[in-house]
């Protein structure tokens, strides 16, 4: 799968690596997210007809313009969800339009749930992310060398190369990763270098299944969508879902199916369906401290140091702004999303849409430009450019 935020280039089978515009280094000191909200003025329960008349015309455009089939959107606080709706259509032909409950798949918005899960995991006390992988994987070549957290946060040293997700002989799981990994080197030594890996983190499913004795699906299931009421958040291909929307990619100026792969719907780096309404209810969650503490969620939203020199504003499954926003974003072939969260005003915002990010088709910049549109706070400025790696070659 691949880091959209939108991760590195070229297309895997799993996700459409996306080149952000110029490699940059972030300089200046990032801000830490604020998660103790108790201090916060009360928020009002709705958009006002202007706010919603200004977000309705950005998401209009991307439509209008033949940026994306169809979107799904919401907007929410702490307590509850202000607003939400949905442009543009979840079938192309015959036409059928995208609603508001539409499920839709979200590529590396995944990788969220992922990192959330082993934190959890931590916090139960059954693991420690800064333990070398080696007493719990100890048949993977480099599981002595590097840590839990340096696999979140893209520092392992992990391959980039999507080769991992291939089958082998006609397999394609755990041992299947695994057994590709084996057969890959480090990128660079654990620590030194950002190197977005979709591999990292479909290991790290593979090692909450492990640690927990369940499959990553019903961990998650048991540990995080059903304590939120996450009913429509589920693996990929696990169901039958009328209101799920087809993923497409430009053909001239119509649109062409791009259904999702085995491998889309096998690794944790990105194989969950969601809609709107469920990711604000798991915003909710990571706002309020219900079911991460909030010294943990400090934790997974903190930054790491690099040994190299080099810089970095990607935490474990988020990146973090300079502006304290948080957000990831997530590419399929046919999938282009973005949740954002902005703890200094408790507001959260996800952008769902049904063709991989291009061009001005950016789910991210669109969930800023929501927030700003929405007048929800002080002005969020554009994103840092995504960088894919620190390391030079």
């Amino acid at each position: 799968m691949v880091m959209s935020p939108y991760p590195m280039g070229g297309l895997s089978s799993a996700e459409r690596l996306i080149k952000g515009p110029s490699r940059r280094q972030v300089t200046g000191a990032l801000c830490v997210a604020p998660f103790l909200l108790a201090g916060l003025p009360a928020r009002a329960a709705s958009l006002t007809d202007e706010q919603r008349l200004a977000v309705q015309r950005i998401l209009q455009r991307e439509i209008d313009t033949g940026a994306v089939p169809g979107i799904c959107w919401s907007i929410g606080t702490a307590s509850e969800t202000m607003a939400e709706g949905a442009v543009g259509l979840k079938i192309v032909s015959p036409d059928e339009p995208m609603g508001v409950a539409t499920r839709v798949a979200l590529a590396s918005v995944t990788k969220q749930f992922t990192s959330a899960a082993l934190y959890l995991l931590q916090q139960k006390g059954m693991v420690s992310l800064d333990a070398p992988l080696v007493d719990y994987l100890p048949s993977y070549r480099y599981a002595a060398d590097l840590t839990f957290r340096q696999m979140l946060t893209m520092t392992s040293g992990i391959s980039a190369d999507m080769a991992c997700e291939d089958p082998v002989d006609g397999r394609l799981d755990g041992a299947s990763l695994l057994e590709r990994l084996n057969a890959m080197e480090l990128v660079s030594k654990p620590g030194e270098h950002f190197s977005y890996s979709n591999c990292a983190y479909d290991l790290a499913g593979v090692l909450v299944s492990k640690l927990s004795g369940l499959s990553f699906e019903a961990f998650l299931e048991q540990e995080i969508f059903e304590p939120l009421g996450m009913v429509n958040t589920y693996r990929a291909g696990t169901r039958q879902d009328p209101d799920f929307a087809e993923g497409y990619q430009p053909k001239g100026k119509d649109w062409e199916r791009a259904p999702l792969s085995v491998a889309d719907k096998v690794f944790a780096s990105g194989n969950l369906v969601s809609n709107s309404a469920d990711l604000q209810r798991w915003d909710r969650a990571l706002l309020n401290a219900s079911l991460l503490s909030r010294a943990t969620l400090e934790e997974m939203f903190r930054v790491p140091t690099l040994t190299s020199g080099a810089r970095t504003i990607y935490a474990s499954g988020w990146f973090v702004e300079p502006t304290g926003a948080i957000w990831h974003g997530g590419a399929l072939e046919g999938y282009g999303n973005a949740n954002l969260l902005v703890p200094s005003t408790g507001h959260a915002i996800t952008v769902l849409g049904n063709t991989a990010p291009h061009g001005r088709w950016k789910p991210q910049d669109i969930a800023q430009k929501l927030y700003n549109a929405a007048a929800l706070g002080p002005f969020l400025p554009p994103f840092l450019p995504v960088v894919h790696t620190t390391l030079e070659n």
